[in-house]
């Protein structure tokens, strides 16, 4: 691309900083900087809305936008001089009222005047889905919320309490939303709403020391991202992208005309720079079409039904498929290869999504939604754009066929949409029609039928045989004892080893020198961009960002803690996994653990990754039998599968009304407790435990049996919490229990079928929101009584002494009381029976009729009557449990 890069996607960057910041006064407003009463006067005077039957000027956060750009400007590429198209420029020693600069674009929202400040007014308009006649009320109106706070005491609302499903549930009002998000930096922790009562201020005064903590430390971390980035705006813009994120998430956006405060700062600049970047380009793409008549339609909406936006939605198909591939060799490397092909996964979405935007010369902020393989892309409508679409999706199809001969790949399918579909009386439909495109594409996979299909053909020469870690694949090269493998493979291999010790990832041109710093170079080019792992810090890579082939530099490292910050100078992408490492253990354990390690050659020191054969002897515990120590516990792993339940009916038709803005907040929400609050939480709470993948609605772990258990229980309240204790959204899992050893997609077939019986797709009625464990469902309101039975059976079984044979007989019980003959009922006569055998045999006589009592009540009536079939959960962990492998 030369030593600068493309001038449109500079300028398109522009525009999508001036839309991005457009509230930034909003920000800056509520935190109260001191700002000289004439200077904020007159900028009062120059950029609020002026409301002529109340004699005020309504919308002051406009003059603080104009007013604080000055603080973002020393720490971002140039904002006033130079090239600044399509904004006017300030050169050394000219005035400094140029009506059509950046500044100004950003500040004169509500009353806009040039067309690029009417195209940035049109944006602010369309993330908010107003209707005309409601934004002339909104546009009038004091900055007071329907929840009776002002803007410096309204606190974020949660989308999710809000979410209904259910008709029977209570409609939506002002009163019964009890939650607030805390004004904080972004952390796993801070993801979490919480209750309005005891936190939401009532006061101006605490209210705005909160928002001053927050203002003075975003302007700190502006500080953090290199300095040499803002060279490139792309580059820069995408690490803003992140930081702003970080500081906004939790900001209320709206807090005028009564409005609902529950989409945050940051979705709506976000929202607002996509459309802002596409409703520019479509301008300047129409030929005759002068600035005048332009402003003339965006004032007064005559061009609202011209559909001036292509959304561009991309999925990852074969996911599964793709991650579980099976070869000779794929279970002696299987924790790598796993971590390494899920990983490689997100890379190939992202990539994707960032051919998409590089061939388009659009910024990183036109993505609207990136999570489990998805994205959602703005883009103008322009004939121009159609084509270089349709030359991506080529390029697309043909690497997939050619690389991994089309056994997965990304369909990228198009829908065109005008202003009036974002109004919230028309996006619903517009909602419908995405999911209907990405559904239709799975049904085209390739454009194999249609006029212009991909030119790639399969190889017919395997002269190096198939690839030893995916029998799919050719081989192109041998490896140590002979084995063949595919580039591709070997490149998962080594992401299983950089994920364990390096966390920024480095995107260039093909052709670009990625070696400076250390940089673990992937072999396989990726649709023309070459990928390396880092570690590297500020000050590296200097000159690859001077030329213009560093494209992305992310960072993917994740929080240790629920505590911990997110912001580390650089833009985030959250698609790592956590890895269990070895750590804080002596040199026998060390041992130990090597004599039973895989053949994956994971040396067994500290901060080390462990492999699946590890994990699978951290449930054991020590105890003395006899004089003896010795381990017991089952040595086994857990697999757990789950995904949100009704996802379409949430997005489609799960929030009233629906909203561009509101609709990428709630992917972005969803996406971020599997992505960034679960593997935080195994790091902190489950440290044994892989999340083979998390991201978007769904996860896939593997991890000790019995910690998971705990661990699958854990995240079923945690995210209730989440959700603001909405009964509306919920998530089902499966869990499959096997020893180590086992085949990767023998664990990936058993987890997806004990999914599918949690939601009751194996079953005439639909269950949903439960587990499916030891092929038991069980409603995730249920247990914790059965977590509290399986805690009693080991209390009795030590204070009595339970023989084997008696609690084993047990099982035998369920089976008959669950049968459906004549003897069912049968079941209590032989329990009573055999407990009063047991209890008059085994112990002394003043035991007896407490010990009866205590074991019916356990076993008997809060057992096998009370849980049936599912009584057999409790049951087999307390085998499972006490089994010996000294």
């Amino acid at each position: 691309m030369g030593s600068t890069m493309n001038s449109m996607l500079d300028a398109s960057c522009r525009i999508a900083f001036a839309a991005l910041l457009h509230d930034l006064g909003k920000f800056a407003e509520r935190a109260a900087p001191d700002v000289a009463r004439e200077r904020l006067d007159a900028h009062i005077t120059n950029y609020a809305k002026w409301n002529d039957g109340k004699g005020y000027h309504s919308h002051r956060h406009a003059a603080y936008t104009a007013l604080f750009m000055e603080k973002i400007e020393g720490r971002a590429p140039d904002l006033v001089r130079g090239n600044m198209a399509p904004f006017a420029s300030r050169q050394d020693g000219e005035g400094s009222d140029i009506t059509d600069s950046l500044v100004n674009a950003a500040a004169m929202h509500h009353r806009p005047e040039t067309l690029l400040q009417w195209i940035i007014a049109t944006a602010d308009r369309l993330a908010s889905g107003f209707e005309r006649e409601e934004f002339e009320r909104y546009n009038d109106a004091e900055d007071k919320t329907d929840t009776g706070r002002n803007h410096y005491q309204a606190r974020q609302l949660t989308l999710f309490e809000q979410v209904r499903i259910a008709q029977a549930h209570a409609a939506v009002t002002p009163t019964n939303l009890k939650y607030r998000y805390p004004l904080k930096p972004l952390t796993p922790e801070n993801l979490f709403p919480v209750k309005r009562t005891g936190y939401e201020p009532e006061q101006n005064a605490p209210a705005q020391e909160e928002y001053r903590a927050l203002w003075e430390a975003f302007l700190h971390a502006l500080g953090d991202i290199p300095s040499s980035h803002r060279k490139q705006w792309p580059l820069w813009l995408d690490h803003f992208d992140t930081l702003w994120q970080s500081f906004t998430h939790a900001i209320p956006s709206a807090t005028a005309f009564g409005a609902k405060p529950d989409v945050s700062l940051y979705d709506h600049g976000k929202t607002t720079a996509a459309f802002a970047v596409a409703l520019w380009r479509w301008h300047i793409a129409q030929d005759g079409l002068t600035n005048e008549e332009a402003i003339r339609q965006h004032k007064d909406r005559l061009d609202w039904s011209e559909e001036k936006f292509l959304l561009v939605q991309g999925d990852f198909f074969g996911i599964q498929d793709f991650i579980f591939a099976e070869g000779a060799e794929t279970n002696k490397h299987a924790a790598r290869l796993l971590r390494g092909r899920s990983f490689q996964v997100s890379i190939f979405t992202e990539l994707a999504a960032l051919k998409v935007l590089d061939v388009c010369e659009l910024p990183s902020t036109s993505q609207i939604v990136n999570a489990a393989g998805k994205f959602l892309i703005v883009a103008p409508n322009t004939p121009e754009i159609c084509r270089k679409l349709a030359a991506a999706r080529r390029e697309l199809d043909e690497w997939f066929l050619r690389e991994i001969f089309g056994l997965a790949g990304l369909g990228l399918v198009e829908k065109t949409a005008s202003c009036n579909d974002f109004s919230a009386k028309q996006f619903d439909s517009l909602i419908k029609a995405l999911f209907g495109g990405l559904e239709r594409a799975k049904m085209g996979r390739f454009d194999l039928a249609g006029d212009t299909p991909p030119s790639a053909v399969f190889a017919i020469d395997y002269p190096q045989g198939v690839c030893q870690y995916n029998n799919h694949l050719r081989a192109d090269k041998l490896g140590g004892e002979n084995k063949a493998s595919a580039r591709l493979s070997r490149d998962q291999i080594e992401i299983g080893k950089a994920l364990a010790h390096q966390d920024k990832l480095l995107i260039a041109r093909d052709g670009a020198d990625l070696h400076e710093g250390g940089v673990k170079i992937l072999e396989t080019p990726i649709f023309g961009y070459r990928v390396g792992f880092t570690v590297a810090g500020n000050g590296q890579f200097g000159d690859l960002v001077r030329s213009g082939d560093l494209l992305r530099y992310w960072d993917f490292s994740l929080p240790k803690n629920l505590q911990d910050a997110l912001w580390h100078g650089y833009a985030r992408r959250y698609i790592n996994a956590y890895i269990p490492e070895f750590r804080d253990v002596n040199i026998e354990e060390y041992e130990h653990h090597q004599k039973y390690a895989d053949c994956e050659n994971e040396e067994c020191r500290l901060e080390s990754p462990k492999t699946f054969n590890h994990i699978a002897w951290e449930d054991r515990q020590l105890t003395i039998r006899g004089e003896k120590e010795t381990w017991i516990g089952q040595i086994a792993l857990a697999t757990l599968k789950g995904d949100v339940d009704n996802l379409g009916k949430i997005f489609q038709q799960g929030l009233s009304p629906v909203t561009f803005a509101r609709m990428a907040a709630l992917s972005r929400q969803l996406n971020a407790f599997f992505a960034i609050w679960l593997p935080a939480y195994c790091a902190e709470k489950y440290p044994d435990t892989y999340t083979v993948f998390a991201g978007g609605d769904d996860f896939f772990l593997v991890g000790p049996w019995r910690s998971t258990q705990r661990l699958a229980a854990d995240m079923a309240g945690e995210f209730r919490r989440f959700v603001a204790e909405n009964q509306d959204i919920h998530f089902s899992a499966g869990f499959v229990m096997t020893k180590p050893g086992y085949p990767v997609h023998a664990l990936a077939e058993q987890a997806e079928n004990a999914l599918e019986m949690a939601k009751g797709y194996r079953s005439a009625e639909e269950r949903k929101n439960a587990v499916c464990l030891y092929n038991e469902v069980v409603p995730w309101s249920q247990w914790n009584a059965l977590a509290g039975l399986e805690q009693e059976i080991d209390d009795l079984s030590k204070e009595y002494t339970l023989s084997s044979g008696y609690v084993y007989g047990l099982l035998s019980l369920i089976d008959l009381a669950t049968s459906e003959t004549t003897e069912s009922a049968m079941w209590r006569s032989r329990f009573s029976y055999r407990t009063r055998c047991y209890v008059v045999d085994k112990l002394a006589q003043p035991a007896w009729a407490i010990a009866q009592t205590r074991l019916a009540d356990t076993f008997g009536e809060r057992g096998i009557a009370a849980q049936g079939s599912k009584f057999r959960i409790p049951l087999f962990n307390f085998f499972y449990s006490k089994r010996s492998n000294a």
